[in-house]
């Protein structure tokens, strides 16, 4: 596995890098981290999939990189690899089963299975800069690492208690709003989240958005403002759904924006003790997410592997958050294996 020091001296070396990146607060601010430290990265959102695969090739064509750096994502295709020509990083931390030659890897689990610390911790322990943007991936991927660190220097945008858990960040303090406003910027077409990604380029602290003190901030502020009443109005449904079942099943439908990962983070926080299922109704499939809580010690990966057999579907992630996506003519049998497994 190649390490953090290595991974430094061959991005300093190289002359027109491209990154590819998950769609999500952890993805982007791993981008934006070694972006703003070297800037002369070109950044591309991977949507909608949890594979770089060969459709991208067009994107490589397109900038000529003399290296690529993969962030947040739990699979690479061989023939994507083959087709590059172009030395690959390749740095994540999903379960690491995934992994195959022909790229140079990093991945915390490879040295130890419990250690799934976010990839934007791990491009802060690169950079060594901007702890706040660090933060944003770290508490949006459900992490506390560097908390104690960015309390200190960030002492009023969260509170002095002693804080427990992630979600209590995300959803009980004014960084949390800063988290949200990072995962709302990336709904909607992939032209208009580049621009957005331009403006965070510029920001420098977390207090331009939230005072929207500069025009950037503002700007990303009524951006985020704009989604949150959309987002307000399906977590206010959701709630109203969630009756005495251990698994609490919300769908719906919106053309333009995606909800359903922070729908689901923000019910598990809600209601501990039970399996939450949120589901997005798209051109005949449902797209979700399902989450539990590490107290109630219900592990989401072989029970979503169980419930997809013998479907048209797909689904994977960490140990109490995971994705999927399967048709619309199986998704009651898929729910109703999940609810059989959880009883």
């Amino acid at each position: 596995m190649i390490n953090l020091r290595e991974i430094r001296e061959i991005i300093e070396k190289s002359q027109n890098p491209l990154v590819f990146f998950d769609d999500d607060p952890d993805g982007l601010c791993s981008y934006l981290l070694l972006e703003k430290k070297y800037k002369k990265f070109k950044g591309v959102i991977l949507k909608n999939s949890p594979v770089l695969d060969e459709r991208y090739i067009l994107k490589v064509r397109q900038y000529c990189p003399d290296l690529i750096l993969v962030l947040d994502k739990p699979m690479i295709s061989d023939e994507f690899i083959k087709e590059a020509h172009v030395p690959i990083i390749w740095i994540d931390h999903h379960s690491p089963e995934n992994f195959h030659g022909g790229v140079d890897y990093f991945n915390p689990r490879l040295r130890d299975d419990k250690d799934n610390r976010p990839v934007s911790y791990w491009c802060y322990k690169i950079t060594n800069d901007n702890l706040w943007i660090a933060m944003v991936g770290i508490v949006g991927d459900w992490h506390l690492s560097c908390y104690t660190q960015f309390k200190k220097k960030y002492k009023d945008l969260v509170p002095s208690k002693i804080i427990k858990n992630p979600p209590e960040v995300m959803f009980d303090t004014d960084f949390g709003k800063i988290v949200k406003v990072f995962s709302f910027i990336l709904k909607g077409r992939a032209g208009d989240v580049y621009e957005y990604i331009s403006l965070l380029l510029n920001i420098r602290t977390p207090y331009e958005i939230l005072s929207q003190k500069s025009e950037a901030g503002k700007m990303l502020y009524e951006k985020f403002d704009k989604v949150n009443k959309v987002y307000k109005t399906f977590l206010e449904k959701a709630i109203l759904e969630s009756r005495e079942d251990k698994l609490v099943v919300f769908t719906y439908s919106h053309k333009k924006y995606s909800f359903s990962s922070e729908l689901s983070n923000e019910l598990i926080y809600r209601y501990p003790d039970k399996v939450i299922l949120v589901g997005r109704e798209q051109n005949e499939e449902v797209k979700g997410s399902l989450r539990s809580s590490e107290s109630s010690g219900i592990e989401l990966p072989s029970i979503l592997s169980k419930s997809l057999e013998g479907l048209e579907g797909q689904g994977g992630g960490h140990t109490f958050a995971c994705g999927f996506h399967v048709k619309k003519q199986d998704f009651i049998k898929f729910k109703n294996r999940i609810q059989k497994s959880i009883r």
